[in-house]
């Protein structure tokens, strides 16, 4: 069976995907917002979780809030846009306090981190238990990188050996690994994956690699309870890669949005 339009039985989540400000610190980029939403009605995904990632280091309190009050604005603009929390925890207490900031006070669902730390550093301690006692995600941007230039500007992007480390380090958190089709090396990514034993640990099939097999190859090294769709922003490319993985009708009702709200459903506030 194929189809041009996610069926709407499957209630389509979109775990991972962005939204972002205008110019010089300005407010959210309501145009592009806007295009986000008419994209997913086009390929029949309901709801989206967003995020504004810094991508770079020197992250400061300023500009952290800055970003995740964007994702707040984004929030208000449609409720079909549930909201995740950037921090860097190397921020110490103003990262445990923007985490509150955002999911206790602005109602966000999750926590998005990018490769300012390895995901199991020690800094990354106080944010973690935070996640564990709210309940909510960490959705953390990963790749293996194989080119010198990307591993140069990226040195601290973990990949699945950081996620393996880290579900044994922070037991109680729920993690989302990003993006496996985000670029590198994702074959080996999964060939890690496959000693991977924990039920909190998740991995998405966003980004735009659409190499032949991935989502198939992605179920079955982690399995499809750990599976969860999402684009990252290659929408197309991010329905066409699962309708190619050929899967049953309940693989396709867990990936769409069976898993995602299994997460949803351990928020404790």
């Amino acid at each position: 069976m194929k189809w041009y339009c996610i069926p709407e039985r499957y209630d389509c989540i979109d775990a991972h995907n962005h939204v972002w400000g205008t110019p010089n610190n300005g407010p959210l980029n309501v145009e592009q917002t806007k295009q986000l939403l008419y994209s997913a009605d086009c390929l029949g995904i309901r709801k989206l979780c967003v995020s504004y990632p810094i991508t770079k280091p020197g992250v400061t309190v300023e500009s952290m809030r800055y970003v995740n009050d964007i994702v707040v604005e984004a929030m208000k603009m449609s409720d079909r846009l549930i909201g995740f929390c950037f921090v860097d925890a190397a921020l110490g207490q103003a990262a445990v306090d923007e985490v509150k900031r955002c999911v206790v006070e602005n109602g966000m669902a999750g926590i998005k981190m990018y490769h300012q730390q390895f995901l199991e550093d020690d800094v990354q301690a106080p944010v973690m238990e935070l996640a564990a006692e709210l309940g909510v995600p960490v959705l953390m941007h990963a790749g293996k990188c194989t080119d010198p230039a990307t591993m140069a500007s990226q040195p601290y992007l973990s990949n699945a050996s950081n996620f393996l480390k880290a579900v044994k380090k922070f037991p109680k958190t729920t993690f989302i690994q990003g993006h496996i089709g985000g670029g590198g090396d994702w074959e080996w990514n999964l060939r890690i994956l496959e000693e991977m034993d924990s039920d909190n640990y998740f991995i998405d099939i966003s980004g735009s690699v659409i190499d032949a097999g991935i989502v198939r190859r992605t179920v079955n090294a982690v399995g499809i309870d750990h599976v969860l769709f999402a684009t990252d922003c290659s929408m197309e490319e991010g329905v066409g890669k699962v309708q190619a993985a050929d899967l049953t009708e309940d693989e396709y009702m867990k990936l769409f949005s069976g898993n995602m709200k299994r997460i949803f459903a351990r928020r404790r506030v």
